[in-house]
């Protein structure tokens, strides 16, 4: 990798860490509907895995999923006007925090039920491979989603079928606020 592809790479990690403060800035001034889950420090995950995407790849992410949308091709102000619930968000308020969408790059979704969208994934992967596509789908998820069964049957499906799905785990060593080292048995 040259230069020049680093330097792009360091510069979205910025921008996405500069949009992730701006959210949580917004949230502490009550101007976020809702809630939010910030990823700060995992930026490089997003922008490293994007990368190495092709544009019509698929993107699945948790409900931390802020740096993954921008990753794709959301910008600062489509995902920050989606927090504050205006129509000019990505979703067009529609969302949240937790549900940042955009098809068009790939990002189908960040979802709020912890896991519930590795299943979707392997659902993406088998449309491409019925249709004879190269796409991948890639399943981003946290620590904490490998204790609830939908983690475990997408895997199992995934390597039965052979599917072209990328399981990523974003592990922070927490499951929301809980150590996963308290709820799980296998270090």
């Amino acid at each position: 990798m040259d230069a020049t592809a680093l330097l792009d790479r360091y510069e979205r990690m910025n921008v996405i860490r500069r949009t992730e403060k701006a959210a949580h800035d917004l949230f502490l001034r009550g101007l976020v509907k809702g809630t939010t889950h910030l990823a700060a420090g995992q930026e490089a995950i997003a922008v490293g895995a994007s990368a190495a995407l092709r544009p019509d790849d698929y993107v699945f992410a948790t409900y931390r999923g802020h740096h993954h949308a921008l990753a794709r091709g959301a910008t600062p102000e489509e995902c920050l006007a989606e927090l504050m619930s205006r129509a000019t968000g990505l979703c067009k308020a529609k969302g949240g925090s937790m549900h940042l969408t955009k098809a068009a790059t790939g990002m189908l979704g960040s979802y709020a039920i912890v896991g519930s969208h590795l299943p979707m994934a392997v659902g993406a992967a088998w449309s491409a491979r019925l249709r004879g596509t190269e796409q991948l789908a890639v399943a981003f998820f946290g620590d904490g989603a490998t204790n609830i069964g939908a983690f475990h049957e997408s895997l199992n499906l995934a390597a039965v079928w052979k599917l072209p799905v990328l399981f990523v785990c974003e592990n922070n060593l927490y499951m929301e606020y809980t150590p996963i080292a308290d709820v799980t048995a296998v270090p």
